[in-house]
């Protein structure tokens, strides 16, 4: 993104990057093009916010922490995210999975008398060792946010992140989870677990067909659960693949 804004669009350029390696692998593509830019190795919620252009792929619990420094950007600057867009904010335009806010940006509608997660659980199928990212969404009761996994092999695969630390009564909070790479035949089930709100069920299994996230009601939770139990994920897989 950042050789393409300079050498397309003659922009100066500057990027975050937390993973040394990324860091130092995009300085050498631009040292490589002669763009005069620079990538400082960072993670992005420490760095000052200076551009008329901003450009981030980021989770959307991150992308939630990220909303109130991004809405303190002077009028006019523009944020396009890729993969996921905004929690909380309604996108000006949208293209696939590409999304354009022109800031100040505009406040989705929340019910705030609704409560409890979107649904009773979801099924996750993955692909053989490849990292994977799920995020689900919490009306929260209000106060301190915390949420962690528990359940055989859940809690050892999956690692957790919360778009707020604190939240008003009624707020959507996008809880990341993060699923390291596993083999093909891998199967977890579990609760993400947090304080004040009902379990929230979570089921896992890798194979090699397409990925996807299916959203379960309370006794589709059950059906699955006995499923996987039984060792029986590659019906559920596929069944949940053909609706």
């Amino acid at each position: 993104m950042l050789l393409r804004a300079a050498t397309v669009h003659g922009a100066a350029v500057a990027g975050v990057e937390l993973d040394p390696a990324l860091a130092a692998s995009a300085r050498e593509l631009l040292d490589a093009h002669g763009v005069d830019g620079t990538v400082v190795e960072a993670d992005f919620d420490t760095v000052p916010i200076d551009a008329d252009i901003v450009f981030a792929y980021l989770s959307p619990a991150t992308l939630q922490r990220l909303r109130p420094r991004l809405g303190a950007c002077p009028a006019g600057t523009r944020l396009v995210t890729t993969g996921y867009p905004v929690p909380g904010w309604e996108a000006d335009e949208a293209d696939g999975r590409c999304y354009l806010y022109r800031l100040p940006a505009t406040e989705a509608d929340v019910d705030r008398e609704c409560r409890g997660w979107a649904s009773a659980g979801v099924l996750v199928g993955l692909r053989p060792d490849a990292p994977s990212l799920v995020a689900v969404k919490l009306h929260h009761g209000g106060g301190p946010v915390a949420a962690c996994v528990s359940g055989a092999g859940l809690s050892e695969w999956v690692a957790v992140r919360t778009g707020a630390d604190t939240a008003a009564p009624g707020d959507e909070v996008i809880v990341d989870l993060r699923f390291d790479p596993r083999p093909a035949g891998t199967l977890a089930a579990g609760t993400l677990e947090v304080p004040g709100e009902p379990p929230f069920y979570v089921f896992a299994a890798v194979d090699d067909g397409e990925p996807g996230v299916w959203g379960l009601s309370a006794p589709g939770c059950g059906v699955i659960g006995r499923a996987l139990a039984g060792g029986d994920a590659a019906s559920v897989l596929a069944d949940a693949r053909r609706r």
